[in-house]
């Protein structure tokens, strides 16, 4: 697969080699993404939205599907509440009720689910390692962590600068 060529824009804004950056990570996500999602499909016919949900659910049970579906980074809450379905169907993830508030249902793992993300998240990692690991030395790896925390931080700024906008419109109010 030869590199793809960033989109061509007249920005005063960004540089060029600023938008290949950009569009370049994008675009490794996407072949990384795919190419893990076509061994996922290939072996245990699951797509990368729904191991995702069932590693979170494995880390975090039980979740209402709201809440779930607010955290999944590869997949939109609507998606979302289909896939549970799916996954309900298949015998790896059952619905019970809120204690609480029987309005709310809640998403488990089965026991079959359990058995079954432990068999997948091999075959993740072992993705992981042959499309990730196994192309970057370690620097580039520790390059590309040193720049998901930044990001990471830039955004965790850009929340706390919009809590205060948000509390200073309201001390206004």
């Amino acid at each position: 697969m030869d590199f793809v060529k960033a989109p061509r824009t007249t920005s005063a804004v960004i540089s060029q080699p600023e938008q290949d950056g950009w569009f370049g990570l994008i675009y490794a996500q996407a072949a990384m993404r795919s190419r893990i999602e076509a061994v996922l499909m290939e072996r245990h016919r699951l797509s990368f939205s729904a191991f995702e949900i069932l590693c979170r659910l494995k880390d975090l049970e039980p979740q209402p599907v709201r809440s779930l579906a607010s955290e999944l980074v590869t997949v939109s809450p609507t998606r979302a509440s289909r896939l549970v379905q799916d996954l309900i169907d298949a015998g790896h993830l059952v619905r019970g009720a809120n204690q609480a508030d029987g309005r709310i249902s809640l998403i488990s793992l089965t026991d079959e689910g359990r058995r079954y993300i432990q068999i997948v998240a091999r075959t993740f990692e072992e993705s992981i390692k042959q499309f990730f690991v196994d192309v970057l030395d370690a620097d580039e790896i520790a390059a590309l962590a040193q720049i998901w925390r930044k990001l990471e931080k830039a955004e965790d700024s850009l929340e706390t600068h919009r809590k205060d906008l948000h509390s200073s419109d309201a001390d206004r109010s």
